[in-house]
């Protein structure tokens, strides 16, 4: 984190030069000096709403068991403008101006680099471009949206990227974002070195978690060995035998009776833990790729499958048929975590806008909601341009009143 500007040390040095009577040469670069530092003091205060947003309000990396300095150093990119990865992309038709507009907003004050990847009109894809394996006459909807998920990982194959983050253009995430993706970095890891437990799910705590030092940190900071991240979704289950690696007392995290998936029924797994944990698995059954992380190798895999295979299936489903290793694909590494991290933001007005793959029912929204996510950047748009930093809590928790 950037660290406060503190004049006081300069101006102590400057006041042990020596004491003789000035000329007038140095009074003019004294107050040169000072001229400057009162900007640069001023400058910092007005942005200090983007450099303190990852202050220690969850528990920091260091809390979270014992690691090394030099896996620290592999968890500080995080903080970089690409949160950990090569690169971002995120998918947006073009005349989705307002996907756009809310997102180079998001990414701005949040110091979040964001390189758009145009979405596809579903008559533009030909029949003869379609994978071997597709539905019959697979809608437009189904066809721009497998293209352009395509086109992104093509992106990622041409320009050699180690990692890249994928998102759709709705999507959301907290103040704290980068906080959350140092648990979900260490969760990672952990889960990755971990033995298979056969068929029955086993519970580890991360604080009482030891990272080796004499290992080398991983190449990158989310740990190494895994094909995909999916970290932006509307609900996943975990993958029967999977190793499960639990952060509690993550602030970031609601009550699990506030979690919601596409399936209002859907009984959250979270509603095992203790309150406000997050809990990173191998995956199953995920549903919506709001933002999705894939390696290289993932991304040629991907590419193979999904562009020169198959179009059986919306791209979400594919994907977890991709993980699953099913329709002719081996099984993956693809790692999730719960609650999601990134989720699709649904603003105020016309509910028309609200999905680009059908119909949505016309009608009104009052005021703007994102799920799951408790400090919510795009709830709290008009206070973070102001400077102001009282977030608005979403899901705050409630309060059990003693009755006598």
């Amino acid at each position: 984190m950037i660290q406060a500007f503190r004049p006081h040390s300069v101006i102590g040095s400057l006041s042990r030069l020596s004491t003789t009577q000035p000329s007038r040469v140095s009074v003019v670069a004294f107050a040169s000096l000072m001229g400057f530092l009162l900007l640069l003091i001023g400058y910092h205060n007005s942005s200090t709403y983007v450099t303190t947003w990852s202050s220690a309000v969850s528990a920091s990396a260091s809390d979270r068991g014992t690691i090394s300095p030099a896996r620290q150093k592999s968890l500080d990119a995080i903080q970089n403008t690409t949160l950990g990865f090569e690169k971002i992309l995120a998918i947006n038709l073009p005349e989705r101006t307002d996907y756009r507009d809310g997102l180079t907003l998001a990414g701005a004050v949040s110091n979040i680099q964001v390189e758009f990847i145009d979405g596809v009109h579903g008559d533009t894809v030909l029949d003869k471009v379609l994978p071997p394996k597709h539905v019959d006459n697979p809608e437009a909807a189904l066809r721009g949206s497998w293209r352009a998920h395509v086109n992104a990982l093509r992106s990622v194959v041409e320009h050699n990227w180690t990692t890249a983050l994928i998102f759709e253009a709705d999507v959301d995430w907290d103040v704290r974002v980068r906080d959350v993706l140092t648990n979900v970095a260490l969760g990672s890891e952990a889960l990755l070195s971990l033995p298979a437990r056969g068929v029955q799910d086993q519970r580890f705590q991360l604080s009482r978690l030891s990272f080796p030092a004499a290992v080398a940190p991983p190449l990158s900071p989310y740990g190494d060995g895994w094909d995909l991240l999916w970290l932006g979704h509307c609900g996943m289950q975990i993958r029967g035998g999977s190793n499960v690696v639990v952060i509690e007392d993550e602030d970031t995290v609601p009550e699990a009776r506030f979690v919601r998936t596409w399936d209002s029924t859907e009984r959250s797994p979270l509603e095992e833990y203790p309150a406000h944990s997050r809990i990173v698995f191998h995956t199953d059954d995920c549903v919506c790729s709001i933002g999705y992380a894939v390696t290289q190798s993932g991304a040629r895999q991907l590419l193979n499958s999904l562009g020169l295979h198959r179009l059986n299936a919306p791209v979400d489903i594919m994907l977890r048929e991709w993980c699953g290793g099913r329709e002719g694909d081996d099984p993956h590494v693809c790692l999730g975590t719960l609650p999601t991290v990134f989720a699709s933001h649904r603003p105020a007005g016309s509910t028309a806008g609200d999905s680009d793959m059908g119909t949505p029912a016309d009608g009104f929204r009052d005021r703007g909601f994102t799920q799951n996510i408790r400090w919510s950047v795009r709830m709290n748009m008009d206070k973070i341009v102001r400077g102001d930093t009282d977030y608005e809590d979403q899901f705050p928790d409630t309060v059990n009143e003693l009755v006598d």
